[in-house]
């Protein structure tokens, strides 16, 4: 686990967001393109497997000699941004319970898993507070280890708003006689 050092440095504030956000997110996922909740979903619904959404930045992110409030700010929660889509999924198999198509289908497949989704299903974040991290301030080791807290606080909030994904087929394993055979009726 990365810490933060003093004096602070771009590529350890990133190893330390990797830590605390990036790992965190993906240590949750159930369901990706390696593990679909049942073989109807279409893959389209998630960006990756369970092995999560590598980093994709590095201390090079955070632009400026220096390290600037803003320009860390920007980097990271751009990053955290990306993470939103590592969120809770609630997928439904609907089934026709006959050839008719009827209204009210029976539902096969009913559960709520944190899922690797694919890009559109991404939140904007909303609630982090970043007074300890504010421009003109001096930023801290605790300064940040506190905006860290918030932003997963934040990324947790986005994790539990949940995704409802409803697939429907026609009716059960008799699928591919039924409709095979219509020409024949």
């Amino acid at each position: 686990m990365a810490t933060l050092t003093n004096p602070i440095q771009k590529q350890n504030l990133v190893d330390r967001f990797a830590d605390f956000v990036a790992n965190h997110n993906n240590s949750q996922i159930v369901w990706g393109t390696n593990s679909k909740p049942f073989s109807q979903m279409p893959n389209s619904e998630f960006s990756g497997s369970t092995a999560g959404r590598p980093i994709g930045i590095t201390g090079a992110s955070i632009t400026g000699d220096t390290i600037d409030s803003s320009n860390m700010i920007s980097a990271l929660e751009g990053e955290a941004f990306q993470y939103t889509r590592i969120r809770k999924m609630r997928a439904r198999l609907l089934m026709q319970t006959s050839g008719t198509g009827e209204a009210n289908p029976r539902v096969d497949f009913n559960q709520t898993r944190v899922a690797y989704l694919s890009a559109a299903r991404r939140l904007t974040l909303t609630g982090i507070n970043q007074s300890t991290v504010e421009e003109d301030d001096l930023v801290s080791v605790t300064g940040i280890e506190t905006y860290f807290t918030d932003l997963r606080r934040e990324m947790n909030e986005k994790r539990d708003t949940v995704y409802n994904k409803d697939v429907t087929i026609c009716h059960s394993s008799c699928h591919s006689n039924c409709h095979g055979s219509r020409g024949r009726r």
